[in-house]
This record gives C-alpha cells, structure tokens and sequence, in this order.
C-alpha cells in the first residue's frame, strides 16, 4: 500500500557541517530544487537544528524550520526523526546517512568507501567513523523507499555489495557551476614568484589515504627537471614521516591558498593533477577544466565514467610515467565533459523519482 505522505523534509544536518563535496551536494541540489517547485503537490522544508546558519541560502519555496534543541548525529537520529514521523513527512537525506528510526525515506549514498577500502582506515577515530557507515551503508540501501548516487560506479558497488535491484537507485551526478570561474585582477602568479606560467604541474593535497599524494611525491622524484606545486593544509614534516620519504626540492608546497589564487594556480598549470585511488565522483578535476587546464587523472573508480576522453589518464599505481609525453595524446574539448553536468540537472532527477513515488 503507498504511504500518504503530508510535505517533504530535506535533512539540513549540513549546513552545520564543514563543506566538502558531500555538503556542498546538498547544499546546491537543495537551491536548485527550490527553483523548480511551481505546481510542486506539496510543502517542501528543510528542516535544521536552532543554532544553524543559513548564510548559505537564500531559498524562495521551500520553507526553513527550526526543530529541537538538539545538534549533529543527536539531532539527526532523535530530533529529525520525531518530526519527520509527527508531520508524516518523505525524508529526503541528501549526505549518506539516514535517522535509525524513521529510514523510509530516499537517501543519496555518495559512494560506500568504508565499506569497499578499508585500508584506508588508520587511526581509532576513523575505525569507529567506518563501523557508523557501515551501518548507514546498510540502513539506507535496505530501509530507504528509494536510493540516489552519484555515478554508474557507485550504483553498481551498491547493488553489488547490498543485493538490491537496480531499479531502486538513481544516478544524480554532481555539478560544477557554484565554482565561479571569474578571478579578482591581476590574474597573475605574482603571488608565486616561483612559479612560471605553463612551467609547473598543479595539485591539492589532502591527508587522506584515498588521494594517493605519494604518486605526486613519487612523479616529482622521477622527473626532478618538472616543477611540482602543491596547495593545501598538509603538514609537510608529519606527510614526509607518514610517506617515510623527504619531500623532493622541485615541489613547492603552498600551503593554504584563497579560492582566488587556486583558480590562477589552475589557469596556468602545465597541468592539474588528479591521481585518486578511489572517488564517488570527483568534483576538482571539474573545476580546473573550467578554468580551462589540462586534467591528469586516475583511471580509477568512477573516473573514466566522469571525464571520459576530456583528460589525461595515469595508473595511479604506477609514478614512473612520462608526462611530457602523456600531454602529447589528443584528448576531447573540456566542454563536452562540462556541458553533461549541473546542479539544475541534478535537481530535476530528484524532483522527476520524488513526483513519481507520489503519484
């Protein structure tokens, strides 16, 4: 029997967590969907705890309510869930987790990491962090009325690892366009006296395991005449002892770098350096081709499916490859991969699957 829902309730947990891709998904699907509900056959709200921000937003349609005076995983898994419940309302849950005790609602699993690369689990607070998703993993994909991803990789890792059908997951894929590819003057490296224009290759550096950032340490050491410059909030000392190596004296580690000056680091890169082992989706390779740089990339994951023949592929397993060489290979105009992806697009798929389900 189909349940008779009153209103739909986004869970707003997000905008109180830090933005990384999974909350910057929610947060511009959410403004994207606000825009598309002339006629819509229910009250829309996203609900989020009392003392979250809303800078961030600046909806028309759906309505904000303040709920509980709990916050976090509390608020989501005790607060969210009394609401969603009390209003008989579809809980839409955008960021992978779902509350324990009202799951019949649609959930987007962005990628099931813990579940698939436990090797990338190394200290006690990760340990404990993978066994919630694991749970979430299966709560989601077994309880949710119905599932979104972000690529045919995950939904096919879903499916697999969960014995669900196919027909329960949709693919909603990331967009590009909250990434503004206008820079404030002197569009310049002056910033990076360092650095020449065309003359370095480009990435951000991340601690985390999956992002491989020994290959880029390694190229660096196989190609000592190349120039490598990496942005990010990494500790060089503890990076070097967690690698066992020294960092190579043709890198330059800029530590952090303002929005502006990542996208002038993009601009003029020889090329921008992707060389992940494992992605749901991969959004900064989007957006330094917007900024119109070449893209070498994992031919991990769901990497391939992302940017098909737009960049640069390497064996992120192997560091010993020739670049200059590599760059040499015809690739695809940039805009054929950045025309496939939007928010707009994104945000018609879950309001498309949310009509369905209630009709």
């Amino acid at each position: 029997m189909k349940i008779e829902f009153k209103k739909i309730v986004f869970n707003g947990r997000f905008l109180s967590q830090r933005l990384t891709g999974v909350q910057r998904y929610a947060l511009e699907t959410i403004k994207e969907f606000d825009k598309l509900l002339d006629n819509f056959p229910l009250p829309v709200e996203l609900a989020i705890s009392q003392n979250t921000k809303t800078d961030l937003l600046n909806l028309k349609k759906i309505k904000i309510v303040r709920i509980g005076k709990f916050s976090g995983i509390k608020w989501e898994q005790i607060e969210l869930a009394k609401y969603i419940h009390k209003e008989k309302a579809l809980g839409i849950h955008l960021c992978n987790s779902v509350p324990i005790f009202s799951p019949k609602g649609f959930v987007c699993i962005h990628d099931i990491t813990y579940k698939i690369n436990p090797q990338f689990i190394t200290t006690k607070h990760l340990k404990l962090t993978r066994l919630w998703n694991l749970l979430q993993y299966r709560l989601g994909s077994k309880k949710s009325l119905h599932v979104f991803t972000v690529s045919e990789f995950s939904k096919k890792q879903i499916c697999d690892t969960y014995k669900i059908p196919p027909e329960k997951i949709s693919i909603a894929y990331n967009g590009w366009q909250h990434f503004s590819t206008q820079i404030t003057p002197p569009d310049s490296l002056e910033n990076f006296p360092m650095l020449l224009d065309k003359k370095y290759y480009f990435s951000l550096a991340t601690m985390a395991k999956n992002k491989n950032f020994k290959w880029i340490v390694d190229s660096a050491k196989n190609n000592p005449q190349e120039i490598y410059a990496i942005a990010g909030n990494v500790d060089v000392e503890k990076l070097g002892n967690t690698l066992g190596t020294d960092i190579p004296k043709n890198m330059y580690c800029l530590g952090y770098v303002n929005d502006n000056d990542a996208k002038i680091l993009m601009k003029h890169c020889k090329a921008f350096l992707f060389p992940s082992l494992y992605e749901g989706f991969g959004i900064p390779p989007l957006e330094a081709l917007a900024m119109g740089a070449t893209v070498i990339c994992s031919n991990s994951s769901c990497l391939p499916e992302i940017f098909r023949n737009s960049v640069h592929y390497i064996d992120p397993f192997d560091s010993s490859i020739n670049l200059d060489c590599l760059l040499k290979q015809k690739i695809d105009y940039p805009e054929r991969v950045l025309e496939r992806y939007s928010w707009t697009k994104t945000a018609i798929i879950y309001k498309n699957v949310i009509l369905d389900f209630l009709c």
